[in-house]
């Protein structure tokens, strides 16, 4: 996206949070430069050259934040949306090239602050053929959620949330309260949580497709177990697990060192039957 105008795509992107203040995640900036480089990150300052940050309230309304940028409003100037960490999206009104309103009003949709279950990911895009922008997002919790700008170009006004792709199921109950281990990855059919999202028309048909991303964890097999035997040693872990879990830690350093000891040589138990593997895939949906 050309963020200040000059004719070259820029970089922006949002952030945990600063961690030499109250929390709250900034906005950072790579400004395109000739040649297809960019420059070093810049922290993006609103009109009134203090850093952009989303309204004061809890801090996890203001930080994790996404940014993404358009123009919303239809004015001609590029707004930024942004999502965060509690699951809304602020809105920072564009007041010419590469410069933002310092004070973020929250997106509403059906009358009421506009919200995903967490971590919000805003993609904008005129889903429905329309000519105004609706908003796209993912979630930590998984799945994917629309708000049909059911307003104008010029003055948007989203309707209630809407599940393009629904979250992903954790596991069948074993019967004592944990989803059921499921080995290997031929069982993931859909995306997993912490969804992030994009729209484009991938296969050149003329409709706009989605792209989602996801994290996941795959547990596999270790050489030469079967999943008879992994399934019976891992209910006999975990309850070691638990107990670990339940035992304080302690205040002084030797007794968290031998906590910490005794949790690795746990995890270094269960790489004997069973390998975890944190993950993730970009799943395409072509819109039909």
């Amino acid at each position: 996206m050309d963020v200040n105008g000059d004719g070259l795509l820029d970089v922006i992107s949002g952030s945990y949070s600063r961690q030499d203040r109250d929390m709250a995640g900034l906005f950072q900036v790579l400004y395109g430069k000739k040649g297809g480089t960019f420059g070093k990150a810049e922290v993006l300052n609103g009109s009134d050259g203090q850093p952009l940050l989303l309204p004061k309230g809890e801090d996890v309304a203001r930080i994790c934040t996404r940014a993404f940028v358009c123009d919303l409003n239809g004015d001609g100037k590029l707004d930024l949306v942004a999502g965060n960490f509690g699951g809304t999206f602020g809105f920072f009104a564009g007041e010419g090239p590469g410069k933002f309103a310092p004070v973020a009003t929250w997106l509403q949709a059906g009358g009421k602050e506009m919200q995903v279950g967490m971590h919000s990911d805003p993609f904008l895009c005129d889903w429905d053929k329309d000519g105004d922008l609706d908003m796209i997002s993912g979630s930590a919790q998984g799945g994917v959620f629309l708000f049909v700008n059911e307003g104008s170009k010029q003055e948007p006004k989203f309707g209630e949330m809407q599940t393009l792709v629904a979250g992903s199921s954790r596991g069948h109950d074993d019967g004592d309260g944990a989803p059921e281990v499921t080995f290997g990855d031929a069982h993931l059919k859909g995306p997993g949580h912490d969804t992030r999202v994009w729209v484009d028309d991938v296969n050149g048909d003329g409709k706009l497709d989605l792209l989602v991303g996801d994290m996941v964890t795959v547990i596999h097999l270790a050489k030469g177990v079967d999943e008879k035997t992994a399934r019976t040693k891992l209910a006999d872990w975990s309850k070691k697990q638990q107990k670990l879990f339940q035992t304080p830690q302690g205040d002084d350093e030797a007794a968290q060192k031998k906590w910490s000891s005794e949790y690795q040589a746990l995890e270094k138990e269960k790489e004997t039957f069973a390998k975890d593997q944190m993950t993730g895939h970009v799943w395409l949906f072509v819109q039909k």
